[in-house]
């Protein structure tokens, strides 16, 4: 069925752990993947999975997953614990759900998006951006068309501008 798929990622995390120390950074970690569940939930998303620092999770609506990535970067940007920058992408379409995971090339794009955005970014593809849209109240810029590893074509992807 459809779904917009959101990945996330700790930017220099290896680095953030080198300083940290396992434990702390473990600690840490966990505490972030909970406060990112809580936001997901709460914007109607489901959390699918963590993956080492990075999270996966599916709305059932562009405009809730654009709505969970602007409440995780505000929250991260003013979270207690140590600076974190993140990096988000959601692609949407249809994917193929077995149990609790999900599979397709909508995943895939989405890990895609993900890997190119910048610190404190949400990169979105061109079908989020036109599903968001219809709905109003989202701003975007940026846009390119680029090429992905193992996916044919070029692809629309723009940044959501989530500061007030």
């Amino acid at each position: 069925g459809f779904a917009s798929v959101m990945f996330t990622d700790i930017v220099n995390s290896s680095r953030l752990a080198a300083a940290m120390g396992d434990r702390l950074w473990s600690s840490e970690v966990a505490r972030h993947f909970a406060a990112l569940r809580e936001i997901i939930e709460n914007a109607g998303g489901q959390f699918v999975k963590s993956l080492g620092d990075g999270t996966m999770s599916s709305f059932p609506s562009a405009p809730r997953s654009l709505d969970a990535a602007r409440a995780i970067l505000k929250a991260t940007a003013h979270s207690d614990g140590p600076a974190m920058a993140l990096r988000i992408g959601i692609h949407s379409g249809d994917v193929v759900q077995s149990d609790d995971d999900f599979f397709g090339t909508v995943v895939h794009k989405a890990a895609r998006i993900a890997a190119m955005a910048g610190p404190g970014e949400v990169r979105i593809s061109g079908a989020t951006r036109r599903l968001a849209e219809a709905a109003g109240g989202f701003r975007f810029s940026d846009t390119a068309t680029v090429r992905f590893r193992g996916l044919d074509g070029e692809h629309p992807v723009c940044r959501l501008e989530w500061r007030d």
